[in-house]
C-alpha cells in the first residue's frame, strides 16, 4: 500500500511504542506532527485487519512512516479478541504484506507477524457458520453471452498464369517492282540506205527479257515486354451473423395462489 504525506507545522506529540523496535528512519505518524496524510489517499487508521479466511486479528492503531522516503513502511496493529502476540500491546504489519480493501475499510494480511498467534476457536466457528448459513440463504446465477470477435487469416485466393502463344495474321503490302518489256518500232528504209537483200534467210532475233522477282524474308524482333507483379489492396466487407446472450426471468412468487398472481420480469 502507499499513501502521500504532507508536511504541517504543529506542535510536537509524542505517544511513544516502546515495546516496537523501529529501524532508523521509522517513526509512527502519531509521533511526527509535521505529516499527515494527503487528501484523497485511503487513511487506514482505524480499519480491522482481517487474514485471508476471514478471521478479524485486529485494528490499525497508527502508521509507521519512512521519513526518509516520505512513505508507509509498516501498519501498528492492535489485536482484538482472540489475538495475540508474544510481545505486550500492539504489533508491526509490514505494508508489502498487505492488501487494502477500500470498499469495505480493512486490510487483509496476507501472513502474520512473527510472534502473532490468532486463538478463539469459537469466533472462528461462529464466523464461519454464519458464513456458512448465509451462504445458504443465497444463491448466485450468472449470466452469459457470446461475443462476436473477428479475426483474420491469410489463405489462397488461386493464382494469375501470364503466358504467351503464336496468332498468325494474313498481311497484305503493295510492292513496285520492275520488269523488261520487248519494244517493236517500225520505220522505213530510205532509198539510198537500201542494201541487196534475199528473201527466205533467217531472220530470228532473240533478246533477253529481265524483271525483279520478290522475295519474301521474315525475321522475329522485340516489339514490347509485360512486367508482372502484384499488390496489396484492401476492402471493406461486412459480417452478419447471430449471437446468443441470456436474460434473468424473475418470478417473485414461485407457487401464486389464486388471489396472489406473481409477477414475472425480463431483461434484468
Amino acid at each position: 500500500m502507499s499513501c502521500t504525506l504532507q508536511t504541517l507545522e504543529t506542535p510536537n506529540v509524542t505517544r511513544p511504542y516502546s515495546h516496537l523496535k523501529f529501524s532508523e528512519n521509522l517513526k509512527p505518524l502519531s509521533e511526527l506532527p509535521d505529516y499527515k496524510v494527503e487528501p484523497g489517499d485511503p487513511d487506514p487508521r482505524g480499519w480491522t485487519v482481517v487474514t485471508a479466511d476471514g478471521r478479524s486479528i485486529g485494528r490499525v492503531e497508527d502508521l509507521v512512516i519512512d521519513t526518509s522516503a516520505m512513505k508507509v513502511r509498516q501498519l501498528i496493529v492492535a489485536p482484538t479478541h482472540g489475538a495475540s502476540s508474544d510481545s505486550s500491546g500492539t504489533v508491526l504489519l509490514n505494508t508489502s504484506e498487505v492488501d487494502v480493501r477500500n470498499d469495505s475499510h480493512q486490510i487483509l494480511a496476507r501472513s502474520l507477524p512473527s510472534g502473532f498467534t490468532v486463538t478463539g476457536a469459537g469466533i472462528a466457528d461462529r464466523n464461519t457458520s454464519a458464513r456458512a448459513r448465509t451462504e445458504h440463504d443465497r444463491a448466485t446465477l450468472t449470466r452469459s453471452e457470446e461475443e462476436l470477435n473477428i479475426g483474420k487469416r491469410e489463405v489462397s485466393r488461386g493464382e494469375a498464369r501470364v503466358s504467351k502463344h503464336v496468332e498468325t495474321e494474313h498481311v497484305s503490302e503493295p510492292v513496285t517492282r520492275r520488269r523488261e518489256e520487248v519494244v517493236i518500232e517500225r520505220r522505213p528504209v530510205e532509198a539510198g540506205a537500201r542494201a541487196d537483200a534475199s528473201i527466205g534467210e533467217s531472220g530470228d532475233i532473240h533478246v533477253p527479257l529481265m524483271e525483279e522477282e520478290l522475295v519474301v524474308d521474315k525475321r522475329p524482333v522485340i516489339k514490347e515486354e509485360l512486367i508482372v507483379g502484384k499488390r496489396t489492396v484492401e476492402e471493406r466487407d461486412v459480417v452478419e451473423t447471430d449471437v446468443r446472450r441470456e436474460k434473468f426471468d424473475i418470478d417473485e412468487n414461485s407457487t401464486p395462489g389464486p388471489s396472489n398472481r406473481g409477477s414475472r420480469g425480463q431483461g434484468r
